[in-house]
């Protein structure tokens, strides 16, 4: 059986003599002299499976491909780390490197013809300029992500408020929501503003969350007939969707809805909730493992039809593997709801998946692993997966008062610490040990996941009395003191854990 995953429709993807991401793959195209057509795609993906259908269906693609090029095939949620370094602006992502991995060209979809083209002119071009080539290759390698490290008086309160009114002069006041189309359902700004509005008393921002998340679940952004909420809205107005259906998308409005709830009585939104759990419950979740289910594809014919014309058809498929972030935040989320619920089963629900990626996706070293299969060497050490998990243990802890949540939570921020943990503060995004092929050689520090991280060892150090927690938070914070701002929404968790640092400093 292939490793690779093509769309579930008729297609002659597979004929391309695809490779994973490896050195294998780097060295045969150093030995043959060609360049690498890297594909990023996603089993959730409607246009990666238009691409498999079409243009890596195409004789003419398929031939010139096994001619001029080393192929390697990425998926999205197994490699994230590559995702974040290579993507060119959506999935699939389809990028031209040269043999040492650096980036000559790229694009996202692209049709047959064109495609051939592009082969023709990257394979002549890579020929002819094999020496610039290198050159470039070698002047990247040499570059480094930096970051600016600030003092403590460099993080102010002023710089979350300039975020909050850039965000706010964002904000759609027709069909709420934030900016024009597509839009996304972005819990983590709605979650930075909730928290903004409970500590300023400014009722706007949480009048704007509230009509957000109502627009969504009153708009075509919500499956009515079997719950859940779909990826995005392709329209300003919430109408029309793109039909996936993301585990972390769950996550992410199940939380933000939860803690809507515990300030603000919202009957329609309680509704919203239990539904959407409902959903999760049924269709993600797996009660033999207590572990839940990557995605759902999109499929406009299916979620057109009625519940009846749909218990007559297949259900597009669901994504089983086994992804520690996305297990972890759920599990959180999953907590959250059922205290707003006032529902033990789906605390119940949610701990019993955080024991499982406690029990199965800790390596010996007490770091996560990415992805559970077996047999599979896994990737390890992402940071994604632990600052979801760091984070859900804090909230299994607050929410059951079970100290053994509490413990994970110390004993994988002190691995953190020693493990991706950078010397001038702050996380790499992988653990440095790991493979360096191409571009994963750049050691890069999100933003986002630091700030997640950051945040939860603000509470770790209330919750334990531990000062180094929160001067490890700190040091974290303080590289993006003098930056965050131009992120925009992109911000908004860095600016939430800033208010909180702030915040908990006052009081100590």
């Amino acid at each position: 059986m292939s490793q690779f995953r093509f769309s579930p429709r008729p297609n002659q993807a597979h004929e391309i003599p695809w490779n994973a991401w490896g050195p294998e793959a780097f060295a045969q195209a150093e030995r043959e002299g060609k360049p690498i057509l890297l594909s990023i795609s996603a089993v959730w993906c409607h246009w990666c499976h238009v691409m498999d259908e079409t243009t890596y269906s195409d004789p003419g693609v398929i031939d010139a491909i096994r001619r001029q090029f080393v192929p390697i095939r990425v998926d999205n949620d197994e490699r994230p780390d590559i995702n974040a370094r290579y993507n060119m602006g959506g999935w699939p992502t389809t990028a031209f490197l040269s043999a040492d991995g650096t980036t000559l060209a790229g694009a996202t979809y692209v049709p047959p013809v064109q495609m051939q083209h592009i082969l023709t002119e990257i394979a002549q071009w890579y020929h002819d300029n094999a020496a610039q080539v290198a050159q470039r290759g070698a002047e990247i390698r040499e570059r480094r992500l930096a970051h600016q490290t600030a003092t403590r008086d460099d993080m102010r309160i002023e710089g979350v408020r300039d975020l909050v009114e850039s965000i706010a002069r964002t904000y759609d006041e027709e069909y709420a929501g934030f900016g024009e189309a597509p839009k996304f359902p972005q819990p983590e700004l709605l979650e930075f503003l909730l928290n903004e509005s409970e500590a300023t008393g400014e009722a706007r921002l949480h009048e704007m969350v509230v009509r957000t998340l109502r627009a969504m679940a009153g708009g075509g952004m919500y499956d009515r007939v079997e719950g859940g909420f779909f990826r995005y809205s392709t329209t300003r107005d919430w109408s029309v969707p793109h039909f996936e259906k993301m585990a972390e998308d769950h996550a992410g409005l199940i939380r933000v809805i939860s803690l809507v709830l515990r300030h603000s009585p919202q009957e329609e939104l309680r509704a919203t909730l239990r539904s959407a759990v409902e959903y999760v419950t049924t269709v993600l979740r797996d009660p033999q493992t207590s572990t839940f289910a990557g995605s759902q594809d999109a499929d406009e014919e299916y979620y057109a039809l009625s519940l009846e014309e749909r218990r007559r058809r297949r259900a597009p498929c669901v994504d089983r593997t086994l992804y520690s972030d996305r297990n972890a935040a759920l599990a959180g989320a999953f907590c959250l709801a059922g205290a707003a619920l006032e529902d033990d089963a789906v605390v119940a629900n949610g701990v019993e998946t955080l024991d499982t990626v406690h029990e199965r996706m800790l390596d010996a070293d007490g770091l996560l692993v990415h992805v559970h299969r077996e047999g599979d060497r896994p990737v390890c050490g992402l940071i994604g997966d632990q600052a979801a998990y760091l984070r859900a243990s804090i909230e299994a802890h607050d929410v059951t008062n079970e100290d053994r949540f509490l413990d994970r939570a110390a004993a994988l921020a002190d691995t953190l610490e020693r493990r991706l943990g950078a010397p001038d503060g702050g996380f790499y995004d992988r653990a440095p040990e790991q493979e360096h092929l191409g571009r994963l050689a750049l050691q890069d520090k999100p933003i986002a996941e630091n700030a997640i991280v950051a945040e939860s060892l603000v509470r770790l150090s209330e919750l334990l009395d531990e000062e180094r927690y929160r001067q490890l938070a700190e040091r974290t914070l303080s590289i993006y003191a003098k930056t965050f701002v131009h992120a925009g929404a992109f911000a908004a968790p860095y600016a939430r854990a800033l208010r909180r640092f702030l915040s908990s400093v006052a009081h100590c």
